[in-house]
């Protein structure tokens, strides 16, 4: 079942995505995250942040729609046509392959129906490029039905009510903002960055 080829390809994964998009298509559109001083966070210290450009970023969806395909296509070849969900599970199973590879692999056997925008806050993205990710991702791999990112609420609430628009008509569902408490004290005490008001 294994072939060089499949085990070539590769794109860049962030560390981590929430358990609800433990299914999804990981395409990390930023490095890192931009606040990186949460008490209670240790996944980004001592890591920079950086925007990734969206040339790049969509250079990743293209990567993950030929793995995609070339799942497909050995399934065929193997005789699993219509059972691509076992083939990409025993794709999954197999750690000779790369992280993209078993991530597509999981997506393809969970039904390829949702992505997820890596890393921190995705929204920090200029509007528009983050706009032209989002629609290429659904044109790219038209089964995603679902995508969804992390975002810090300053972020959000600096983006004008028309660039939000815009976000979901490209195609973004929902976002991930972490809201561990509306009391202030212990806001502070975390450096979450806001308040309760906020």
């Amino acid at each position: 079942m294994a072939t060089q080829r499949l085990a070539d390809y590769s794109f860049e994964l962030g560390p981590i995505r929430p358990p609800s998009e433990a299914y999804s298509l990981l395409i990390r559109a930023t490095r890192n995250c931009p606040w990186n001083r949460c008490l209670f966070c240790h996944t980004y210290k001592r890591q920079k942040f950086e925007l990734r450009p969206a040339e790049d970023v969509i250079g990743d969806i293209e990567k993950a729609k030929a793995i995609s395909d070339e799942i497909k296509r050995l399934a065929w070849r193997a005789g699993y046509g219509s059972q691509l969900k076992e083939f990409a599970a025993a794709i999954y199973s197999q750690y000779q392959y790369n992280d993209s590879v078993r991530n597509v692999a999981l997506w393809l056997w969970a039904g390829s129906k949702s992505a997820f925008l890596q890393d921190a806050n995705t929204l920090i993205m200029r509007t528009n490029e983050l706009s032209e990710v989002i629609r290429f991702l659904k044109e790219t791999l038209p089964s995603i039905k679902r995508m969804t990112s992390y975002d810090r609420s300053k972020t959000a609430a600096k983006k004008k009510p028309q660039e939000l628009i815009e976000l979901h008509e490209a195609g973004l569902s929902r976002l991930h903002i972490g809201l561990e408490s509306g009391y202030d004290p212990l806001l502070q005490y975390m450096d979450k960055g806001a308040t309760a008001a906020d």
